[in-house]
């Protein structure tokens, strides 16, 4: 499925801001007339970039299963603008909004469809085609289901793309003990690790695949080294959870593949140096996988994509006995050389200060390399509470993210370390306590990510996209150094390329749209204008000039918002809002 951008007008509208004054230039992806938001991923050397399209237009509806699965015509189909058309399968704009937010805000329901709010594409500006995961085309739709979750991590030269994908979802007839059928609807599979090369998806598989395994792929090197996580043992309580699903006497009155779904239901996030672990219970993983080991895996493909050798690394310290805690070590990036970085879990508890919270005890994680069969830790823990590596060049420059200790509260710091040389730098935020959060680094040793600009006692503060030069120390606010007629504000740089092309989330004023992109007219006729996210291009200009664009306020187009909450964390407030508004009105 290919998305391209629309005709000369909007890109006359949306299209690459004018260089004035400016040393990179701004070029929006091509998906805002697709999605509502849209969010960067990554960008490699050929300049082709991943981005995740959120709460896409137009998805499809399965009118059978809402009518039979569900009883949403019997508890809102009175509010519908037309019940009887929508329960034909013709929806007017307001309608089709009310349907995917009740869809989508009740995917637990057992025989509701399913309906994922991001799916990946991968673009050069121009045109934009989906990387489908492990979604499947069906005669039903004759299209994908865009039942699948799929995160695209990082591509190379755009030939091959890895991520992780939730599993197709299924149809299970279930005849129960009264003589009912009962549709259920799930994913076969929990979270995989994927390759896609020649418009192939193919799975990489975890080391212990009990009920399927569960992994993650996260980076790709010009070797074809594929550096990520996924399962290596399973607590003895899996095995035995499967044992009662395939005993009749002690499954219950649900099939067998619905009850091994019970197991491995429950979704992800790898969590940031932000997001605190109070203990690995808590963490956002499904069932199974919290009573299993992770650990940072290679996996070596051939240039068909398949897995020639796998690897993995275990924690940096060998865990008590008893401990029965999920435990992980995480890959996130890995250069050329095949050297890995991530995180590991020490077994023990930090007692941390975040920002509105009283100190408590969290789980310790530490960054970590992962070489020649090794688990290394970085840095020195007396340095820092807690510390996360998150990329790494060819020049063995590695930069992450630390909780230092603080006497108010701890906010992430950014570090850069030189695996040679043992250097190590903790580069200063644009003020005091300001957090720093990285996100990748090139081999011009040139780190981006986010970091706060305005300082408040807020726990969310107004973030802005930033560059730092390793070998000038400097760290630079992008928004400075685009266009003054810019209207993209950047809040994250995501990636980073050698040619130093950037990808970025932005935020932009634009109308609210209903889900057929429509856009929606207030009780006075008119359009009403919100935030959302979008991904964009910054491309270096070579002979631009940086200028002063300060605007006083009551010049400025519009109230900045804080801009700190992931956009996982954002897409869930677009949804929620949406929801009220349709059928609480």
């Amino acid at each position: 499925m290919k998305r391209t951008q629309l005709a000369a007008a909007v890109l006359l509208a949306t299209g690459s801001v004018s260089a004035f004054a400016a040393t990179y230039s701004v070029t929006p992806l091509p998906l805002q007339d697709s999605a509502r938001s849209n969010f960067g991923r990554s960008i490699d050397e050929a300049g082709q970039m991943l981005t995740i399209a959120q709460l896409e237009y137009n998805p499809p509806i399965d009118v059978d299963q809402l009518i039979n699965g569900t009883v949403f015509f019997e508890q809102f189909g009175a509010s519908l603008e037309n019940e009887d058309s929508a329960r034909e399968g013709v929806f007017t704009d307001a309608d089709y909004s009310t349907i995917v937010s009740y869809i989508i805000s009740n995917q637990t329901f057992p025989q509701i469809q399913k309906l994922t709010q991001f799916r990946t594409y991968i673009t050069d500006t121009v045109d934009a085609e989906l990387v489908p995961g492990l979604d499947k085309i069906t005669d039903k739709f004759d299209d994908y289901t865009q039942s699948v979750r799929v995160s695209g991590r990082d591509s190379l030269s755009g030939d091959y793309v890895v991520g992780d994908s939730g599993g197709l979802v299924i149809l299970d007839p279930y005849e129960n003990a009264d003589g009912d059928i009962i549709n259920y609807t799930y994913p076969e599979s929990s979270q995989q690790a994927f390759v896609q090369v020649s418009g192939e998806t193919k799975v990489l598989p975890s080391v212990d695949d009990t009920l399927g395994g569960f992994a993650s792929a996260r980076a790709i090197n010009n070797n074809l080294q594929v550096a990520g996580f996924s399962t290596v043992s399973f607590q003895t309580a899996v095995d035995e959870a499967i044992e009662r699903c395939n005993d009749d006497d002690l499954r219950g009155d649900i099939s067998i593949d619905r009850c091994l779904f019970n197991l491995y239901t429950g979704s992800f996030t790898a969590p940031r140096i932000s997001t605190p672990i109070l203990t690995t219970q808590n963490l956002p993983v499904p069932g199974f996988v919290s009573l299993s080991e992770v650990n940072a895996t290679i996996w070596q493909l051939d240039v068909n994509g398949d897995v020639i050798n796998t690897q993995t690394y275990p924690l940096v310290e060998e865990p008590d006995e008893e401990n029965s805690f999920y435990s992980y070590t995480y890959a996130f990036d890995i250069n050329d050389q095949g050297i890995a970085v991530g995180e590991s879990l020490t077994g023990a508890f930090v007692a941390i200060s975040r920002p509105n919270a009283s100190v408590r005890p969290e789980s310790e994680r530490v960054a970590t390399v992962f070489r020649d069969g090794e688990t290394i830790e970085l840095l020195p823990r007396g340095e820092n509470i807690i510390s996360q590596a998150i990329g790494i060049n060819n020049n063995n420059w590695i930069t992450g993210a630390v909780l230092p200790q603080s006497s108010t509260a701890s906010r992430s710091s950014l570090f850069v370390y030189n695996l040679e040389t043992e250097e190590k730098i903790y580069p200063e935020g644009f003020f005091t306590s300001g957090a720093v959060t990285p996100n990748a680094i090139n081999n011009n040793n040139i780190v981006v990510g986010t970091a706060d600009v305005v300082a408040t006692n807020e726990t969310q503060r107004q973030t802005a996209a930033f560059m730092y030069n390793i070998e000038t120390e400097e760290l630079i606010d992008l928004n400075d150094l685009v266009s003054c007629d810019n209207t993209y504000e950047l809040v994250e740089a995501v990636d980073i390329n050698d040619s130093n092309e950037i990808i970025a989330n932005a935020r932009l004023r634009t109308t609210r749209k209903h889900v057929t992109g429509v856009e929606i007219l207030n009780s006075s006729g008119e359009t009403d204008e919100v935030d959302s996210i979008v991904a964009v291009k910054l491309s270096p200009l070579s002979n631009g000039t940086i200028d002063d664009c300060e605007l006083p306020r009551d010049e400025q187009p519009y109230e900045r918002q804080a801009a700190s909450t992931g956009w996982l964390a954002l897409g869930g407030m677009v949804l929620a809002g949406l929801f009220r508004r349709r059928i609480k009105r």
